[in-house]
């Protein structure tokens, strides 16, 4: 019998005080709007806005958001001197790309100062907001992005998903802010908070106080541990660097203190020998975040203890913020974040800057800080629409750009598309099985909903086979809107990237092998970049690869293109078997340590799958064209 305390996305849960949990975010977000008239709600997406937003003419315009579950962020920090919109997903999720790009488009359409994204380093943000971000980008928007990795656990050379996003990220969030109120340039500001990221400026190191139960186990018989604590515990339930026994908030503050400022790690902070005439170099600004679950009196105790065993090493603590800013659901603990202040004299400036938002923390002896007046003045008694979930619509109407294919090959192309699409569909369960040996067990599932959403396309017509740019365009839209996960944004990305090298040539050209080489290595990049993987990282990458470098090798022998085609699909399958015997250095898979994986990677296996698909088509409809290399 399946426990109704079971989260729906495999979180251990306690009881909760909501009506459904399917719209508590959207209920959420409708009550934070109605408690904060500064503020609205876009019609139909899980997104705050300002409600001034159309009144910034010379300003850049800042949007952030990811996950719910870590509440006041991100909705509590719009407003005037930090953000201008956020956008939220369902429980510890990146919101959809749909929706980014519709708050992208809201606040940058025809706005010429531009938009900066600022995000957390987690997988599914940087995938889902880069590929929003591309969109808009192809829609003549001006948007740059940062993403904000300040965890000092979790080091960036063990390949995990990186360094995390944690509570330091709103420093960036109040200095990009207040930037942007003074008029800076989208390009300065960008340039101030990418050296503060990553030039060893920006720390975070985090305790977990009560440990949840493990995810899948229920809250009714599952015990929290409540004799040991976590280090580097996740604000969405990952697991941490270590585990120590209960102790006091003197000895558990040392030992942070130690970890953040360890000099042989590669994410600590690096401070100047304790000295007088070395003050300077030794400024720092502090936040302190309670996850939610810890009383204030707990949290006065540890910020004095913080405060005490700073200044004994010798820091000078000039500004310090304390309160409830990103919490992690039933969650208990801090986590301590540290700005080195001495590479800018600008920063305290900033920090200091008026804002109005309502979770940035009030201090009382510091000159500048402003009330909620300036939110109350924006304006009363709009109607907010109640949100709606974001479904699909039709695929969008796509410019016709490149190379041209005639009827019949273009007719070939689109048959060659439905096998591929047939061969992940009929695979889907043995994908799921694979998948539950390093994830979720839902890959097979999240394949199928976008092969079935393609075949449907091709089927009723509303996928164009004779412009490659086109067709590929179109299943990046489909996938984009039908194909969750990790694996919907990578492959939406990878389309998307493939059409533009098509894009990039005139219709008179004829379409051959090195046009689709160069298509495939251009996917190839944008989920290398996206996802932050490599060769060897254990992931769908790594067939592609291995794909991308054996055509290269065949058509410089100069190989039949279906020869080379199938010498690629055989190195990309043989590559996807070896991925049983790689690590996991990206993605979910990683955080499991010192596991022997059973199977390949499924997003592995799967690149295998369509691939060999794909040629088998080439080969039954294109073998008696064989003679003629410039026929795909």
């Amino acid at each position: 019998m399946s426990c109704k305390n079971r989260g729906p996305i495999g979180i251990t849960r306690s009881q909760r005080l909501w009506n459904d949990p399917k719209t508590a975010v959207d209920e959420y977000l409708l009550g934070f709007a109605l408690t904060h008239p500064g503020t609205i709600v876009l019609e139909g997406h899980r997104a705050i806005l300002r409600r001034d937003h159309a009144e910034m003419p010379g300003q850049v315009k800042l949007i952030s958001g990811g996950g719910a579950g870590n509440e006041p962020t991100h909705a509590g920090f719009v407003g005037p001197g930090m953000l201008t919109g956020v956008v939220v997903g369902d429980i510890f999720s990146a919101p959809p790309s749909k929706s980014i790009l519709k708050v992208i488009q809201q606040l940058g359409t025809n706005h010429s100062p531009g938009v900066l994204i600022i995000i957390q380093n987690y997988t599914g943000y940087r995938i889902n907001f880069g590929l929003a971000k591309s969109r808009a980008q192809n829609e003549g928007i001006i948007v740059s992005m940062l993403t904000v990795g300040d965890d000092t656990c979790l080091k960036s050379f063990e390949k995990t998903a990186g360094r995390r996003g944690l509570a330091a990220t709103l420093f960036i969030h109040k200095i990009a802010g207040a930037m942007a109120e003074e008029g800076r340039k989208l390009g300065e500001i960008w340039a101030v908070c990418n050296r503060i990221i990553t030039s060893g400026e920006l720390a975070t190191i985090g305790i977990c106080t009560r440990i949840p139960p493990s995810a899948g186990i229920c809250a009714c018989t599952g015990n929290s541990s409540t004799e040991q604590m976590e280090i580097g515990f996740g604000i969405h339930g990952e697991p941490g660097a270590t585990r120590v026994d209960f102790t006091t908030a003197k000895d558990i503050v040392c030992q942070l203190i130690d970890i953040m400022t360890d000099i042989t790690a590669e994410a600590s902070l690096k401070f100047a020998e304790p000295d007088d005439s070395k003050i300077a170099e030794n400024k720092v600004a502090v936040i302190i975040n309670n996850l939610g679950g810890s009383s204030q009196i707990e949290l006065g105790v540890f910020t004095m203890e913080v405060i005490q065993q700073l200044t004994s090493r010798g820091l000078c603590v000039e500004r310090i913020y304390v309160g409830t800013l990103m919490t992690s659901l039933d969650t208990s603990g801090f986590q301590l974040s540290v700005l080195k202040l001495s590479s800018d004299t600008r920063l305290i400036k900033y920090l200091d800057a008026p804002t109005a938002v309502p979770a940035w923390p009030k201090v009382l002896d510091w000159n500048g800080l402003s009330t909620n007046a300036e939110v109350m003045k924006l304006g009363r008694g709009s109607k907010i629409s109640r949100l709606s979930v974001v479904s699909g619509g039709d695929i969008p109407e796509i410019e016709a750009c490149g190379p041209v294919l005639d009827e019949h090959t273009a007719q070939v192309f689109l048959m060659i598309l439905t096998f591929a699409c047939e061969a992940l569909t009929s695979c889907s369960k043995q994908l799921n099985i694979m998948d539950e040996d390093s994830g979720d067990g839902d890959c097979g599932t999240s394949v199928a909903q976008g092969t079935s959403a393609i075949k449907a396309a091709i089927k009723e017509k509303q996928i164009s086979g004779s412009r490659p740019f086109v067709t590929l365009r179109q299943i990046s839209y489909i996938i984009e809107r039908v194909m969750g996960g990790i694996m919907g944004g990578l492959y939406s990305l990878f389309f998307d990237a493939g059409a533009k090298e098509f894009a990039k040539r005139s219709q008179r050209e004829p379409v051959d092998a090195c046009m689709w080489l160069n298509a495939l290595a251009a996917g190839n990049k944008a989920v290398a970049e996206y996802g932050q993987a490599t060769a060897g990282d254990r992931t769908m990458l790594d067939p592609l690869l291995a794909a991308q470098d054996n055509l290269v090798q065949a058509l410089t022998l100069n190989l039949h293109p279906i020869r080379a085609f199938e010498n690629a699909v055989k190195a990309a399958e043989s590559k996807a078997i070896e991925t049983i015997k790689m690590p996991a250095a990206v993605g979910r898979a990683s955080l499991v340590k010192c596991k022997r994986f059973e199977y390949p990677d499924p997003g592995a296996h799967a690149v295998g799958i369509w691939m060999r698909a794909a040629y088998e088509g080439v080969k039954l409809k294109m073998s008696c064209q064989c003679e003629d290399k410039h026929l795909y």
